[in-house]
This record gives C-alpha cells, sequence and structure tokens, in this order.
C-alpha cells in the first residue's frame, strides 16, 4: 500500500468514482466511504447526509449527494485530478511521490489463450490477474515498438486482457506520461487497485528498457516473429494499403510460418515461408526479403472480410489465390 492511498480525502474520492463509474454495482461502499471519512475527522453536511443513507433508500441523488461532500470539502470531483496527483489531507491536490516500483516477467499464458504474456508486477504484487484477468501477449506490448515508454505526452496502451484471451471481452489500460523525475500510471477500465501508480522515472526507464531486451523467454518461433516484425518496411506495406496483423506458425501445418496483413480492412492477407531446417534468424531474412517486394510478386493468399466479396485484392498478383477455411 503507498502513502497515497492512505488518505481519507483520496478514499472517499475513489468511492465516488467507483459509484460514478458503476452506480449499478450498489452504494454500500460509497457509504461506507462517507462512514469511515466522518470517523477519520472530515465533516461536512452533505457527508453527514451521504454517511446516514441506508443501501436499501433510493439511489437517483447519491451521485449529486457525493459531488456536494466533496465540493464541501474542497475534494476534487471525479474526472478533475490530473495524471500524477492525488487528493491531499485537508483538501485540494498534491504530486503524488515516485514510491512505487514496476517489475515486468513474460511468461507462458495459460489457456484458451495459450502462447505468451507480459506480467505486471507493482510493489511486488502481479496486477493483471487482478484487472481484466490475463497479461497482454509481448507482440502487443514490446514488439515491435516498446510501447510502455514514458514520454511527455500521454498514451494510453493496453495492460492485461479477458482470460479468454481476447482484448476488449475484458480490458485494463493504463495512461503512462513522464513528469519530470516521475512516471505516472492511471488505472482504466477493470482497474486492479483504486489509484494510479508514480515511479522514479530513472528506474522505471531501466526497467522498461530491460524487459524488451530480454528474450530469454522465447521460442524459436516467437525469436522470428520479433525480428519479422521489427525488420520488415512498414512503410513499404502502408504504401500498398497494408499493415501487419499478427505472426505465428499454422496450426495445421506447425512447419510453415505465417505472416497474416490487413489490406484497407477488407481483406487478410497471408503469406507462408516454410521453415526448412533454417533459424529463425534466417526465416526472418527470408521473410523480410520476400515483403520488401512488390505485393504483385508475391505468392499469397486472401481472405475477404465480408463473406460477400468473391473478388481477389486490387493489389493481387498472378501467384495470389484465395484462402478457405473450411
Amino acid at each position: 500500500m503507498t502513502e497515497h492511498s492512505g488518505t481519507t480525502e483520496q478514499r472517499l474520492h475513489d468511492a465516488a468514482a467507483r459509484w460514478a463509474a458503476e452506480p449499478d454495482g450498489g452504494p454500500a461502499d460509497l457509504i461506507a466511504a462517507a462512514c469511515t471519512a466522518l470517523v477519520d475527522g472530515l465533516d461536512s453536511p452533505s457527508l453527514r447526509e451521504l454517511a446516514g443513507t441506508s443501501k436499501r433508500d433510493p439511489t437517483a441523488h447519491l451521485g449529486e449527494l457525493a459531488d456536494r461532500a466533496l465540493r464541501e470539502l474542497g475534494i476534487p470531483l471525479p474526472g478533475e485530478i490530473p495524471p500524477g496527483y492525488f487528493a491531499a489531507a485537508g483538501g485540494g491536490i498534491t504530486r503524488r511521490p515516485g514510491t512505487d516500483s514496476l517489475w515486468l516477467a513474460v511468461a507462458p499464458a495459460s489457456a484458451p489463450a495459450g502462447d505468451f504474456q507480459v506480467l505486471v508486477h507493482i510493489n511486488g504484487t502481479e496486477v493483471t490477474a487482478d484487472g481484466a484477468g490475463l497479461g497482454m501477449d509481448p507482440y502487443d506490448l514490446l514488439v515491435p515498438e516498446n510501447r510502455l515508454i514514458a514520454t511527455a505526452e500521454p498514451r494510453t496502451v493496453p495492460i492485461a486482457r479477458c482470460t479468454c484471451g481476447v482484448y476488449g471481452c475484458g480490458s485494463t489500460d493504463v495512461t503512462i506520461v513522464r513528469d519530470g523525475d516521475l512516471v505516472h500510471w492511471e488505472w482504466h477500465g477493470q482497474v486492479p487497485m483504486p489509484h494510479g501508480v508514480s515511479f522514479p522515472a530513472a528506474r522505471y526507464d531501466a526497467e522498461v528498457a530491460r524487459a524488451a531486451a530480454d528474450h530469454s523467454w522465447e521460442t524459436p518461433v516467437r525469436t522470428a516473429g520479433r525480428l519479422v516484425l521489427s525488420g520488415i518496411d512498414h512503410e513499404h506495406l502502408r504504401r500498398h494499403g497494408l499493415r501487419a496483423d499478427w505472426v505465428a506458425n499454422d496450426r495445421l501445418e506447425p512447419e510453415t510460418f505465417v505472416v497474416a496483413l490487413r489490406f484497407d480492412d477488407e481483406y487478410q492477407v497471408f503469406v507462408d515461408t516454410p521453415w526448412r531446417d533454417r533459424t529463425p534468424e534466417g526465416l526472418a531474412r527470408e521473410v523480410c526479403r520476400t515483403l520488401a517486394l512488390p505485393p504483385a510478386r508475391w505468392t499469397a493468399s486472401w481472405h475477404a472480410i465480408r463473406p460477400a466479396r468473391t473478388e481477389p485484392p486490387a493489389i493481387a498478383g498472378a501467384s495470389w489465390y484465395r484462402k478457405r477455411f473450411w
């Protein structure tokens, strides 16, 4: 537990924010927070009224009552605290201290998702399980771009997905921003803790760089995939309306490495390369050489995202054929 999570003002603010986001969850948490705030020494007319509310009472007015209590106490309303700050004792806000620690690890993902996940440890506790449930695939977080790098421009990245393996079915995001000598994370979606966290920037940078450079967990196909995603000419693909979607061995023919691309969000395009006893580095070089050619010169298969579409993509060459999944 970090120091800022213990302020009475912040706990009351967090309870109001949870109620505003999910009023269907019931008022018990909000009422209990109001009671605790009174015990801890906060006091205002609306706070007393909120604490005296029964969870069986009509709840339509609770949001307005909570907002009034926060205003009377000088506590910002939900959404009004900027990243990296928290509700200070006595009212107002103050900068969050950089007392949190980060450790990242890549581990196998349990079925049915398969593959791998990036586990996020905050202050020694793994938090993706307490969020949406499953860490993100390294391809979605560390390869080919390390999306955890902190800049002065805030960016929001996925940090956890549903245990079924699908991001969106369940999701946890963080907004990452550099603030001088600190890096702040603010949680969104299925949050693993009721408050953001702040790291010393130098330690954060070192850990994020270490995790991205650690390939000890990789299988041969994962090494090939990383080298392909990092080595292909993405700008060349964009000029032809293509973007990389995923890379993996073919599930039915594991001796074949597949690069799946999207064409104008209308087609899936698949470029197959047999392993033929190649090393991951050798395979990746061959794939990158192929994808550097004009698409019309590829041997590729295509699949229309809209089933009614039967014509091939406009960029298709003579060696392209329609892929069928049945």
